[in-house]
């Protein structure tokens, strides 16, 4: 035979056993029990060493799962935006020697209040203060200055805001080892997240919407000592109570406790409220939440976090429990050693999700840029150690930027997708084999030549799919039985034009080479225009009907392949040594 048909051969048979190689994760996949097809470990260790890793995944609609859509509460972030800038106002005018008498936070009107002794004090204040803070722009002036940030830094900050949590959250997701989730902005302030295969709804909202926020402050001991006694007389349920160092507030309702010290905090101090302590170990009883008073500047946050892990106590005195242990980056352990060398003998409050979880007393410098979280509270050692494991999770991920809420909930039953799958599978397999039974009767051997074809070509596809880790949804399947039909009329085109050329009276050979000259700017022109529209729908689409687009613009190019090349060098070598004969089609 001719050079060019080995070559020929040899390109189709590469195809196809590379098609093959790259299904095998595919075929791995698929032959594992359903509720454990989603376990990375159960796939990795059924899995060949030497075979790749990619494989198709299922959508949601076809596997189950989890449909949120949350929404990032913006005004909020802003909110926390004006306090932190309050702070950073405060600490660079003491820096700057500038006088002023307080500077205020007034979140709910996402405003900076700052008053001045005099008119003087006031001008020089503004003055190098629109230089510094040019984000920032004055509302009223005189010795009571307000201050806001301007309209195109909200915007920016809340654009950035959004995108912050969307990474935020792709971080957890990614770390919870979820296969091929689905995470995208939603407007202007939602996020939508689709995680096929996962069967818990409430631990998703749960982990992925926990805001995370970590800070170090000092305990303001000296100024905070008896601070809550000057409030007045505490509501019903609300008791003094005293650790050595302030004298406190509990209570078991925490909203009342915190009701009570809004607002009431002087100038630099805050209140906080402490996290749920059970004082004894009698079955069934009450939490118990205290008051902190603490500097409201923030000395540390969870930002410089390189590492945060679930580890044990082995000290002896913690009984062997479980605690999260922290690692800073360069920046972040210089500045917890200056931190804890600069307040030697003062409390250091470790606060998580505005609640103080420790303040223990610091005795010495702390080189090396290590803490830790304790975990409280009468829980068993399992219940600790889930807890250890969930919050280090939740730290490594980072920290959502304000609160986030649910603004839509599905789950998507187990049971729907398999059923879609097998009623799907059982009308692919009909309709496939009333095709391929169509074909050999009508055009005989013509017919099986293109019946391998059409099989080559969803095999193909599937490789494909399977070489990007595509997602197979409802609508890609559709793409793909479509295909597949393109494929067929494309080999009906070349049959019916080697039928022609056969009734012309050309020999085989001529019949061969004129039947797919003339059919092949035919299949090319239709395929090319559909393909046009294809782009179309990638460029322009969303969700469902890109996976349709995708699936689509593959199949027509693998059954460009199968029509043109591999149907030809099964024909080709049919026709082989009778080239004076006629071709029966």
């Amino acid at each position: 035979m001719e050079r060019s048909w080995y070559v020929r051969l040899g390109l189709v048979l590469a195809v196809v056993l590379g098609a093959v190689y790259l299904l095998i994760p595919t075929f791995v996949y698929f032959s594992l029990p359903q509720e454990t097809r989603n376990d990375a470990a159960t796939f990795e260790a059924a899995l060949p060493s030497w075979a790749p890793k990619k494989r198709i995944n299922l959508g949601l609609d076809l596997q189950g799962g989890v449909h949120l859509v949350m929404g990032v509460d913006l005004q909020k972030a802003v909110q926390d935006k004006v306090v932190r800038r309050a702070d950073e106002l405060r600490s660079w005018a003491t820096e700057q020697k500038l006088s002023f008498q307080s500077i205020k936070a007034e979140p709910q009107d996402e405003l900076v209040r700052i008053t001045f002794a005099d008119e003087a004090s006031a001008d020089a204040f503004e003055a190098a203060a629109s230089e510094y803070f040019n984000d920032m722009s004055q509302r009223s002036g005189g010795t009571e200055s307000t201050w806001a940030f301007t309209d195109q830094s909200i915007a920016a900050y809340k654009e950035s805001a959004v995108d912050q949590a969307l990474r935020t959250i792709r971080n957890r997701v990614d770390k919870w080892g979820v296969s091929e989730p689905t995470i995208a902005k939603r407007g202007e302030d939602g996020i939508l997240v689709q995680l096929p295969g996962f069967k818990d709804p409430e631990a998703a909202k749960d982990l992925l919407g926990r805001t995370a926020q970590l800070q170090f402050k000092i305990v303001a001991d000296d100024q905070g000592a008896n601070l809550v006694e000057t409030l007045g007389p505490p509501p019903e349920g609300v008791t003094l109570g005293s650790d050595g160092y302030q004298t406190y507030l509990q209570s078991t309702d925490r909203v009342a406790l915190s009701n009570f010290v809004a607002g009431k905090a002087p100038e630099g101090l805050e209140f906080a409220i402490g996290r749920a302590e059970t004082r004894t170990n009698a079955p069934g009883a009450p939490v118990v939440y205290r008051t902190y008073v603490l500097n409201s500047k923030v000395e540390l946050t969870g930002d410089k976090l390189t590492d945060a892990r679930p580890l044990l106590d082995q000290s002896g005195l913690g009984g062997g429990k479980p605690y999260v242990g922290l690692t800073f980056d360069t920046e972040g352990a210089q500045a917890f050693e200056r931190i804890t060398g600069d307040n030697i003998g003062k409390r250091l409050a470790i606060v998580l999700d505005d609640t103080v979880d420790s303040a223990p007393v610091i005795q010495s410098r702390i080189a090396g840029g290590n803490a830790q979280i304790t975990l409280g509270g009468n829980k068993s050692y399992n219940e600790l150690l889930a807890d250890a494991n969930e919050l280090s999770l939740v730290l490594r991920s980072g920290a959502l930027p304000a609160p986030v809420s649910i603004l839509e909930e599905r789950s998507v039953g187990a049971s729907l997708g398999p059923e879609l799958i097998r009623k799907g599978s059982i009308a692919a397999v009909i309709g496939l084999a009333l095709v391929v039974l169509f074909m050999a009767i009508y055009y005989r051997l013509a017919g099986l030549i293109a019946d391998v074809a059409l099989v080559l070509n969803g095999v193909l596809v599937l490789a494909i799919l399977a070489v990007f880790g595509a997602t197979l949804t409802l609508p890609g399947i559709a793409g793909f039985i479509l295909t597949l039909g393109m494929a067929v009329d494309a080999n009906v085109l070349i049959n019916e034009r080697i039928r022609e050329e056969v009734r012309a009276g050309r020999t085989a050979k001529a019949a061969v080479e004129n039947g797919y000259g003339k059919a092949f700017w035919t299949i090319f022109d239709a395929n090319v225009t559909t393909l046009i529209a294809a782009v179309v729908l990638l460029q322009y689409g969303t969700g469902p009907i890109r996976g349709f687009a995708v699936t689509l613009i593959i199949g027509l190019l693998c059954s460009m392949f199968t029509a043109i090349v591999v149907t030809r060098v099964l024909v080709d070598a049919r026709v082989r040594g009778r080239a004076g004969e006629a071709l029966s089609v």
